[in-house]
């Protein structure tokens, strides 16, 4: 049952997933870039000025409830966290997260895991009721890797998500050779972890290259 109802909202989740972030049949990371970050295990929450700033660009069904979302990182096995994102409902998902850093900037590699409750393997973490999936969740369904610059300033974290409309623009305008698929809701690149990380820093420091609304997040103490 669980598998059939992946199959009816993959074509859903797939138009949500391609208009949110770029993403990836692999990670972008290798064991040679992989870092840790003394400032990142702990609990972070969204900043609440500004009206969508800090906030994934996703409609839920129950709506805005005006609670910031929440991201936990800790530390996982070798270089890597794990992270549980609780959305504004209250809805919560988990995710490996594993960063680089490439020459002076910093990449973060999400990719979705089980609740820490739930049995490997189990998908009852991400289907127990359609209406009730972590936003962050609901653009990871396909189990695809996403990356984003992330940023550290005194007590804050800036995630900047890669924008699909940017690399939809370089693939069509034949600007750039990447491995890539494309499908009905947009591309998903099938590059290796190494030509994934001359992409990144190529357009680190290209506005145009990210979202206009990066999550920014601050340090809950």
């Amino acid at each position: 049952m669980k598998r059939k109802l992946a199959v009816i909202i993959s074509a859903g989740i797939l138009i949500v997933l391609m208009n949110s972030c770029i993403p990836s049949l692999h990670p972008i990371y290798t064991a040679d870039k992989l870092v840790t970050l003394k400032q990142l295990p702990g609990t972070w929450e969204t900043q609440k000025e500004g009206e969508n700033q800090g906030k994934l660009q996703i409609t839920t069904p129950n709506g805005p409830s005006g609670k910031p979302e929440t991201w936990t990182f800790m530390a996982g096995e070798g270089k890597s966290y794990l992270l549980i994102h609780e959305d504004e409902d209250g809805f919560k998902g988990a995710f490996d997260v594993h960063i680089i850093k490439l020459g002076e900037t910093y990449f973060m590699d999400f990719y979705p895991a089980d609740m820490p409750d739930e049995k490997s393997g189990s998908l009852s973490g991400i289907f127990k009721e359609t209406e009730q999936i972590n936003n962050f969740t609901k653009i990871h369904l396909l189990a695809v890797h996403t990356f984003a610059k992330l940023e550290i300033t005194g007590k804050d974290l800036k995630i900047s998500m890669f924008d699909p409309d940017f690399l939809k623009q370089l693939l069509e305008r034949q600007q750039i050779r990447i491995k890539h698929e494309k499908t009905e809701g947009g591309y998903v690149l099938t590059a290796s972890p190494e030509d994934l990380q001359k992409f990144a820093s190529k357009y680190a420091n290209e506005k145009e290259a990210f979202l206009d609304d990066p999550m920014v997040l601050k340090n809950k103490l």
